[in-house]
């Protein structure tokens, strides 16, 4: 017996057009089409697609969630790259900038467990 009002566990890749279990993002087979991926199938958002009218090549990025121009990748030689430049960039500035703020959050602990114990000797 199926219920009326199911949500759906199945949906078409927007590129390939194959059917795919629709799930949260999981790596492993078969392929599936994770929640944040807009429809596109965990087969196609590695591949590079070529537009057969003009050569244009495009790749899926996971960073912006949008096709890209496969040159914005940067260098192809070391893997294959799953995010574009900017993306990888703005990653990267608020990978520092967590950092930063972490190291400021441990020294004021720090000067402050430094006063409290200054305080408990007695000294002020």
């Amino acid at each position: 017996m199926k219920l009326e009002n199911a949500k759906s566990t199945r949906k078409c890749c927007v590129m390939c057009g194959q059917e795919r279990e629709i799930k949260k993002s999981r790596e492993g087979h078969p392929p599936t089409i994770p929640n944040q991926n807009k429809g596109v199938c965990t087969d196609c958002d590695v591949k590079v697609w070529v537009y057969y009218k003009t050569g244009l090549q495009i790749k899926w990025c996971k960073g912006c969630k949008n096709f890209r121009m496969w040159a914005t990748f940067g260098a192809h030689g070391h893997g294959v790259k799953s995010k574009c430049v900017p993306c990888r960039e703005r990653q990267r500035e608020n990978y520092k900038n967590r950092k930063e703020m972490a190291g400021e959050k441990y020294k004021k602990q720090k000067q402050k467990q430094i006063a409290m114990m200054n305080v408990k000797d007695g000294e002020c």
